[in-house]
């Protein structure tokens, strides 16, 4: 059975997520850790890092950091999804 090919949202929100929690276990939060903990290939974290960077939702400096815009699509994000879990368990229920 094929695995479903996640969505570029849901690869940054991934990313994000994996950064937080890396962030409050270590000093320094390292690509290569990210790459393991979200499950992707060098080149397209470094390709999403690039553009999430962009967008202001990380930074790169000596570390990978989550900024504040970062945090608030983090957590609007988590309660969308909370929401179509939510309404999905409903319709599945009836």
């Amino acid at each position: 059975m094929a695995k479903e090919r996640r969505s570029k949202i849901q690869l940054y929100f991934d990313i994000v997520s994996a950064i937080v929690e890396d962030s409050q276990n270590n000093d320094s939060v390292s690509p290569t850790r990210i790459q393991f903990k979200c499950n992707t290939s060098y080149d397209k974290l470094t390709k999403y890092l690039l553009e999430m960077e962009k967008r202001n939702i990380i930074q790169r400096e000596n570390s990978l950091s989550v900024t504040d815009k970062g945090m608030q699509f983090h957590r609007d994000y988590s309660k969308i999804n909370e929401l179509i879990i939510d309404v999905s368990n409903q319709i599945k229920a009836e």
